[in-house]
């Protein structure tokens, strides 16, 4: 029992460490990016069931009736307790938090702020903006918002293109992605890969995105949506790259 979780603790180590080297140095990411995002979500289950797993199974090969020795001290299940909660405390911090752009976003929709119009079929919030804006509110009260200023710079396929784009990103869950990920790097920032993974998430989710929405309205029509709206970052130029 001790061998196997020896074996499973360093087996765990070797994903954590090479997983990430692994990920952030392939091509074939760039143009999978749903099957990048599934590795990363892979790698890391592998690696903290294996680690969680190869530790249980060290702690309780000498006393398996009682591996943490409940019956000779109090204190020992009130660390266990306290074990338990710091895990608790982990899976609410996953959750996905708005931040307060997003927050503001969804009040305008509940009171009517920002007035709805229906795009290809998905109802948008259209706000009153000089400045370039789309994005992608999660949430029951949440939605897809786009500001005049962008509106007044797209064509018809352009601004299909674009609301196409965020309600991919609801659809296929997105913020939920990105906020594991950057809940993993502020949790352990010192683990191999952590902060390679949060990176390599936030542009995933884009390259998945504009598949979709690819898929869709056409990658033409995207691609110049793409360099109206975000051509002069270099994310975006990428992405125009990716979709010509």
């Amino acid at each position: 029992m001790v061998v196997a979780g020896v074996a499973l603790i360093a087996l765990a180590l070797v994903v954590v460490v090479v997983a990430p080297r692994v990920l952030t140095r392939s091509a074939w990411t760039i143009d999978r990016p749903r099957t990048a995002l599934a590795s990363w979500s892979v790698a890391v289950v592998l690696g903290v069931v294996g680690f969680v797993v190869g530790v249980a199974l060290v702690v309780v090969a000498d006393r398996p009736l009682d591996p943490f020795r409940l019956a000779e001290s109090p204190t020992h299940g009130l660390n266990l307790g306290v074990a338990l909660l710091g895990v608790a405390a982990f899976v609410v911090a996953v959750r996905v938090r708005p931040g307060a752009e997003h927050e503001a976003v969804r009040q305008a929709m509940r009171s009517g702020a920002a007035p709805h119009r229906e795009i290809d079929g998905t109802p948008v919030a259209l706000v009153e903006a000089d400045h370039a804006l789309a994005c992608a509110v999660p949430g029951r009260a949440g939605g897809v918002l786009v500001s005049t200023g962008l509106a007044d710079l797209l064509r018809t396929d352009e601004l299909e293109a674009v609301v196409a784009h965020e309600r991919a990103h609801l659809t296929q869950r997105h913020a939920v992605a990105v906020a594991v990920a950057e809940s993993i790097e502020r949790a352990v920032p010192w683990v191999p890969g952590a902060r390679a993974m949060a990176r390599s998430t936030r542009v995933l989710v884009e390259f998945a995105a504009d598949d979709a929405a690819a898929r869709r309205v056409g990658r033409d029509a995207l691609r110049r949506a793409v360099l109206v709206a975000d051509g002069t970052s270099a994310l975006g130029a990428i992405r125009a790259s990716r979709l010509g």
